[in-house]
């Protein structure tokens, strides 16, 4: 039986696990202002929170920054930092 290779951002959708530099979107906004940014930058991982991860992003446009559960995260682009 062959098993298809997933690609980093199938496993970072899966599994929440992001890095330094990749550009990610809330999954949920319930509570949130509605100018609270759409797109952050993920700037580092944070130690689990009850067990799950947790990042500290960053939108560069309005300098927002905040700590979000890696399960409310989505990946939307990597950027390399070259």
């Amino acid at each position: 039986m062959l098993r298809r290779m997933q690609t980093v951002s199938e496993y970072a959708m899966t599994k929440n696990v992001f890095t330094k530099g990749q550009q990610v979107a809330l999954q949920s906004r319930v509570g949130l202002s509605p100018r609270t940014p759409m797109e952050f930058t993920v700037l580092m991982r944070l130690p689990d929170n009850q067990g799950k991860a947790q990042y500290r992003i960053r939108n560069e446009e309005q300098g927002h920054e905040r700590v979000e559960q890696g399960s409310n995260l989505e990946l939307t682009s990597s950027v390399s930092n070259a």
